[in-house]
């Protein structure tokens, strides 16, 4: 019988350990269900000083591991190694070294963002390399990882690394590249290759060099065997000028090994059948109770007064690529038509005042919480009758399938997986789980959020457009086997000669 397939995951955030946004999600969810199916997932991340550890099964390796990240004698790392076992198949490996990562936040704190980020994430990387010797007895043949997969481009150092400077042994493992979002690429100086142990002889155009600096992600991209994409639709945007960020026609080169495979959610986690964090507990067949009670102890808990109001919310971080700034401009109109809102969520300063200042000038209609709370955007999913996510681009996007499963009916734009995931509403044809607007602008945005008031007139309808979002199956199982047969498979076999 042959051997389960060893898979070294790389990634800077791992969900229930330490996340900021969707990457974390995706690389739990993707490799507990990679899991399911027997390989063999060794997950590495950071030790931060936020980092939580969620299990008791937990033991510190005897010893550091070595991750050289410079060319010079003392450029090397000793970090310690803490091992996690969190379900089967799947351990996390958080990577412990004080001086870079015992820190209050990921990549940034309350002073800004960390100038040290490119050494944090090398050593991240060059150690997951490390320790999937020390896991699996070294690398060649029988030995070693079979699969390197690499998230974003805090760990493009693994690939880089393997495929550059460690010999032909680690050279030979395949390698797989995701862009969650292709916006954040690692754009350093050229005085970075020799201070972390880039090859120079990788800075050139079809490599490490971009217009005259460094850039990992287009490294990562190059030496990887296969480039994957967070959504299908995602995968096409980026190949043209408007969503390649400079990147388009280099993209456009590596499109015979670039797939999208639209990413899923955890529904054993976001399950309202069994959440505890929200007021009632319901499922697909029998939900209309239990969202009523929702719904009234969320109006309660925001002080939005009328529960048989139209509710419409948003669960964001607040950035210029989610449109939260689109949406700014038609709140007096869905406030005319008779809607409350809630609006939740951190980030860019300038969006924080005007989410307080909507609430100040809205009090009882608008609530405005600028936080990051993850009980309380369950807690709109699970009340809510609309979820907003107006997004300038969206590689995929989880809130809008999260809040599906819960009963909340999603508002998107039409870009990248909210495309993928969401099917517009039709009453004629009795069909469709939320609503379109055509383009990421407040006229489009306003048109759909006035069919949706218009849905939510014909009660029955509506209660039908529930049923059909909550069907919806966005679990891991799809993701997880595409990412088994279309991508990790061929390239093992391809790299055996077979």
């Amino acid at each position: 019988m042959p051997r389960p397939l060893r898979l070294l995951m790389v990634s800077s955030e791992v969900e229930t350990f330490a996340r900021t946004g969707g990457l974390g999600d995706v690389v739990l969810g993707v490799s507990r269900a990679l899991g399911a199916r027997g390989v063999d997932v060794a997950i590495v991340t950071p030790l931060y000083g936020t980092t939580r550890i969620p299990s008791d099964d937990v033991h510190r390796w005897y010893g550091t591991v070595p991750a050289r990240v410079g060319w010079g004698a003392d450029d090397v790392r000793y970090p310690g190694v803490v091992e996690v076992r969190l379900a089967p198949n799947v351990r996390v490996f958080l990577v412990d070294d004080p001086g870079l990562f015992l820190r209050d936040g990921i990549y940034e704190d309350a002073f800004g963002t960390f100038g040290d980020n490119e050494l944090r994430f090398a050593t991240m990387s060059r150690a997951a390399l490390s320790i999937a010797e020390r896991l699996w007895g070294g690398t060649g043949p029988d030995r070693g990882p079979d699969v390197i997969h690499a998230h974003d481009w805090h760990a493009t150092f693994a690939l880089l690394y393997a495929r550059l400077t460690m010999g032909q042994a680690w050279a030979d493992v395949p390698t797989v590249f995701t862009i969650h979002n292709l916006a954040y690429q690692g754009v350093l100086g050229f005085d970075s290759l020799d201070r972390l142990a880039l090859p120079r002889g990788a800075y050139h155009p079809g490599c490490l060099e971009h217009g005259g600096l460094v850039n990992l992600l287009k490294g990562a991209m190059s030496v990887a065997d296969r480039v994957t994409t967070v959504s299908p639709t995602y995968a096409r945007e980026i190949l043209q000028p408007s969503g390649g960020f400079q990147l388009h026609h280099f993209l456009r080169s590596l499109s015979y090994k670039t797939a999208g495979i639209l990413n899923g959610i955890d529904i054993q986690s976001f399950d309202p059948s069994r959440d505890g964090a929200i007021a009632a507990n319901y499922h697909a067949d029998d939900f209309a109770p239990g969202r009523a009670r929702c719904k009234e102890a969320l109006v309660h808990e925001l002080g939005l007064g009328d529960p048989n109001a139209p509710l419409f919310s948003l669960v964001s971080r607040l950035t210029h690529q989610k449109g939260i700034d689109l949406l700014l401009p038609i709140v007096g109109n869905l406030l005319e038509g008779g809607a409350r809102i809630a609006l939740v969520g951190t980030g860019e300063r300038a969006l924080e005042r005007a989410l307080h200042a909507l609430g100040a000038r809205y009090p009882g209609r608008v609530a405005a919480r600028v936080a990051f709370d993850e009980k309380l955007a369950r807690r709109i999913y699970a009340g809510t009758d609309f979820l907003l996510v107006p997004s300038r681009y969206e590689p995929c996007g989880l809130t809008q399938m999260y809040a599906m499963r819960y009963g909340a009916i999603p508002i998107v734009t039409d870009v990248g997986g909210l495309h993928d995931t969401v099917t517009p509403f039709s009453a004629v044809r009795e069909e469709g789980t939320g609503f379109v607007a055509k383009n990421p602008d407040p006229l489009s945005l306003l048109i759909a959020c006035d069919d949706a008031l218009t849905a939510y007139s014909d009660r029955e309808g509506f209660r039908r457009l529930i049923a059909r979002a909550m069907h919806r199956d966005f679990s891991w199982t799809r993701s997880a086997d595409e990412y088994l047969e279309r991508i990790y498979r061929p390239i093992t076999q391809l790299r055996a000669g077979l």
